[in-house]
């Protein structure tokens, strides 16, 4: 009864968060903080990470099928993560050399699984535009074995090259080493990709005053479009995460949030192919680095093939920031 009356209570969600929005817009609207700074969202390093299949995670399709329907691959590096999508583009573009680390930790009551992803970019500017530099990719879960498969669990390590043809849209290429845990398979693997993100509104950064607005709206867009060799199969996938954010003190906010996501694979594997749309809640500390704390509840709808939509709630924290070395 919950997962059929789940669709209209996300559907209401959605409109009576339109709704306040557009009430703040008309009373708040010319009160938005100027002093966002772009270590905010993810640009450069516009991480919505992995989780998997059953995840906002770009699930990248093996249409291997070991022995469990909840069997899925995914593709080891750009996620869905409505958590925060962190707009450092500008930022790292003025920088020769930085550390971008995200990590994304959280418990799926779907899987009944907890799921974590650790991405690491060392940066080095070579030109305009240009960066390359050693990368670590590291995915698991609590649940996963060689005989039943929830998330494809691997740990890779390797090069990539970046280059900005604008602020926001960028092309990145990876080669790395790849030791794919449960199917006990290593490999080389080739990924390149195409990543365009854009932020509307200016959501406030630190509020240090108690002039400084309390509230602000933004709208993010992320597209991705890739290949990924490990599993001979490309992707697309797109995001729009509306949020009303509560600046509290300092770093400190909390946030309100909706979002709807897509993704389609060349393979039409059943789990790769789905819209899903969810809204949630998260808080931060007063810690610039600090973790983001989330809990949300998602319905994803499947195109193809004989997978039953899902309603899952998920909960944890993630953690996206970079470092100048």
């Amino acid at each position: 009864m919950l997962k059929k009356l789940l669709p209209i209570f996300l559907f209401f969600i959605f409109f009576s968060t339109i709704i306040t929005a557009q009430d703040f817009v008309n009373s708040e609207g010319n009160k938005l903080a100027s002093q966002y700074k772009n270590i905010e969202k993810s640009g450069i390093s516009l991480k919505l990470k992995p989780a998997y299949s059953e995840n906002y995670t770009v699930s990248a399709g093996n249409p291997l099928k070991l022995k469990s329907k909840n069997i899925t691959q995914r593709d080891g590096d750009k996620t869905f993560n409505p958590i925060d999508l962190r707009l450092k583009g500008s930022t790292a573009k003025k920088n020769k050399k930085y550390i971008d680390i995200y990590f994304h930790n959280f418990y799926d009551s779907f899987q009944e699984n907890y799921i974590a992803n650790l991405i690491g970019h060392v940066h080095f500017g070579v030109g305009p535009g240009f960066f390359v530099g050693p990368y670590l990719d590291v995915y698991a879960d609590s649940r996963s074995s060689k005989a039943l498969i929830y998330n494809d669990r691997f740990v890779e390590i390797g090069f990539f090259l970046r280059y900005y043809f604008f602020t926001n849209l960028y092309f990145e290429g990876r080669i790395g080493y790849t030791r794919q845990i449960d199917l006990d398979s290593n490999k080389i693997n080739f990924k390149p990709m195409l990543v365009y993100f854009y932020r509307f509104g200016e959501p406030v950064f630190k509020r240090t005053k108690s002039t400084d607005p309390k509230t602000s709206l933004y709208l993010d867009i992320y597209y991705a479009a890739m290949y990924d060799y490990k599993y001979k199969n490309a992707f697309l996938q797109g995001i729009l995460t509306q949020a009303l954010r509560f600046s509290l003190k300092g770093y400190s906010y909390f946030e309100n949030y909706i979002f709807e996501a897509g993704q389609f694979d060349g393979r039409k594997v059943d789990y790769n192919n789905y819209f899903e749309i969810g809204t949630g809640v998260r808080f931060k500390p007063n810690m610039l680095a600090g973790p983001v704390i989330f809990v949300e509840p998602t319905y994803k709808v499947y195109f193809f093939g004989d997978k039953k939509n899902s309603f899952q709630i998920k909960a944890g924290f993630l953690l996206n920031f970079f470092l100048e070395i």
